[in-house]
């Protein structure tokens, strides 16, 4: 049974949901961008694009995503994703590390991916990369963006808090519950039908097993992942905050959203502006159109 489900969670939370033919597609199509190669200092390496966005105005932003569950690789819905930013910008994806160009993360990982494939070596790798690609300007760009989606915004809210070169951050499928909190919620709305405490019990037994998987991701990820409490991490930022949900999202809870908007009320901060899309799924779609463009044209009215 579990072989069954070795991408089923790696699909639900990744940015852009089920992998469709379409975006196997793309990936293989002149439009996908091209691939380039980037060396951490520790001689590890990951594949990244990078284009521009409205190249009839002079640079002046520079856009970062990176990551998001699993390993399929960014190629699939880049540059399309970002159609909504009508900025000047610089947009740079980056993929974890032996996430090769054309993954698509169906066929799994690789253990090489799942030892790599954990907070801190996220956090480390985004910075030192954003780094590297800000010191490429001859002038530093005004506005510095990391944009997270789903499992992504983990690392954007961490890298924001201790880079101060970060202007802004926006964030799409995700919230302020832990993952536990968030599954429960879901399950209580009739949204997924597992348990996960009925998990957590095998888990628990081997959490640093990078061999045994539940629902698409190790032990180890799960063990890391599932009681983190991202709240404290977003608090802790002054910066200005977009995040979007969709309604009908069935991998995070919109719940989890409202609670994260009442926590910076709380605190008397005014730096966080909540969307909520009407009938959206995690990837700010209603099976008809997509929401996307909606949130990227008011992050670029924002910069």
């Amino acid at each position: 049974m579990r072989a069954s489900r070795l991408f089923i969670v790696s699909i639900i939370l990744f940015l852009s949901g089920c992998t469709s033919m379409q975006r196997i597609a793309h990936m293989f199509s002149s439009n996908a961008p091209s691939p380039l190669n980037y060396t951490f200092k520790d001689g590890g390496s990951s594949i990244y694009y990078t284009f521009t966005t409205n190249e009839t105005a002079p640079i002046d932003s520079a856009i970062f995503f990176y990551g998001g569950t699993g390993c399929p690789s960014w190629k699939s819905v880049m540059p399309n994703y970002v159609n909504g930013i009508s900025v000047s910008a610089r947009v740079f994806v980056l993929n974890k590390r032996f996430v090769t160009d054309k993954s698509t993360g169906i066929f799994g990982c690789g253990d090489n991916f799942h030892k790599a494939n954990f907070i801190e070596q996220w956090v480390s790798d985004y910075s030192e990369f954003i780094t590297a690609q800000l010191e490429t300007f001859t002038k530093p760009p005004k506005n510095v963006v990391l944009v997270g989606v789903s499992e992504g915004a983990i690392q954007a809210v961490k890298v924001a808090g201790k880079m101060p070169e970060i202007s802004h951050i926006a964030i799409i499928g995700h919230g302020g519950y832990t993952m536990r909190k968030s599954l429960t919620t879901l399950k209580q709305n009739g949204k997924i039908a597992f348990d996960v405490n009925e998990g957590w019990k095998d888990i628990e037994s081997d959490p640093h097993s990078i061999k045994n998987k539940w629902y698409g991701n190790t032990y180890r990820w799960w063990y890391e992942i599932l009681d983190y409490n991202p709240t404290p991490d977003y608090l802790q930022l002054d910066i200005p905050i977009l995040f979007g949900i969709g309604e009908n999202d069935h991998s995070v809870p919109v719940e989890s959203a409202y609670h994260l908007e009442s926590e910076f009320k709380k605190a008397g901060k005014e730096n966080f502006t909540l969307m909520v899309f009407k009938g959206a799924d995690h990837r700010l779609s209603d099976g008809k159109k997509s929401y996307r463009n909606k949130f990227f044209k008011l992050l670029s009215q924002r910069l």
